[in-house]
C-alpha cells in the first residue's frame, strides 16, 4: 500500500469503525416487536436475570441455615413470586410417588426448613447451585430453568455434616419488578451424613 492511501486509512479508520460499533450497538438494543421473543442483548439480559434467580435462592435457604429467618424471607421475596409452591421429592422416590414436601409459598418454605434445620442441629448451611439451564418461550415472558444442587449442611465444623445432591426444576416469569420463580421443585438424588472418624 502506498504512503498517500496509508495516510488516508490512517485518518479514516477511526471513524469509520466508530459508525459501525454504533450500528451494532444500536441494532442488538433494539426492542423486538411485541408478541416475539427476546433476541441479542434483551436476551442476554433475561438469561443473566433469570440464572440469578437461582442464587439468589441459595442466599435466602443459607440465611435461613444461619438462623436469619427474617432475612432469608427478604431475599426469598427478591426472586420468588408471592405464591410461588416450592415442592421436594424423596431420594430413591419413585417418579410417580407423591412429593415428601409441598408447600404453597416462599414464606412458608421459609418457616419450615427453619424448624427442620433447628430440629437437625444445623449451625449452617451451604447451598452450590450450578448446571443452570435456562430455556424462555411464551413469548418472552416465561422460562424453565433446570440446575443441580450440591448442599452442606453443618452439624459440627470440624466433625460432622450432612449432604445433599440433586436436581432443581423451576418456572420463572417475567413480572413488572423483573424475572420471578414462580414453581420450584426439587427431586432429590441423595442424602446423608458424613462424620470424621474418631482420633
Amino acid at each position: 500500500m502506498s504512503t498517500k492511501h496509508g495516510n488516508f486509512w490512517h485518518r479514516v479508520w477511526p471513524a469509520v469503525s466508530t459508525i459501525v460499533l454504533a450500528g451494532a450497538v444500536t441494532l442488538l438494543s433494539t426492542r423486538p416487536a411485541e408478541g416475539t421473543p427476546p433476541n441479542g442483548l434483551q436476551e442476554l439480559r433475561a438469561l443473566q436475570e433469570i440464572e440469578d434467580l437461582e442464587y439468589c435462592y441459595a442466599a435466602g435457604t443459607d440465611a435461613v441455615g444461619r438462623g436469619d429467618l427474617q432475612g432469608g424471607k427478604q431475599i426469598y421475596a427478591k426472586c420468588f413470586t408471592e405464591n410461588a409452591p416450592i415442592v421436594i421429592t424423596a431420594a430413591g422416590a419413585d417418579p410417580e410417588d407423591p412429593p415428601a414436601v409441598s408447600v404453597p409459598s416462599p414464606d412458608a418454605w421459609a418457616d419450615l426448613i427453619d424448624g427442620l434445620f433447628a430440629d437437625a442441629g444445623y449451625v449452617s448451611t451451604q447451598h452450590l447451585i450450578s448446571n443452570v439451564r435456562i430455556d424462555i418461550h411464551g413469548n418472552g415472558h416465561e422460562a424453565t430453568i433446570t440446575s443441580y444442587l450440591s448442599a452442606t449442611h453443618v452439624l459440627d465444623p470440624v466433625s460432622s455434616i450432612q449432604v445433599a445432591h440433586g436436581t432443581y426444576t423451576s418456572e420463572a416469569v417475567k413480572t413488572p419488578s423483573g424475572w420471578k420463580l414462580k414453581k420450584r421443585t426439587f427431586r432429590t438424588l441423595t442424602f446423608l451424613r458424613l462424620d470424621s472418624p474418631l482420633p
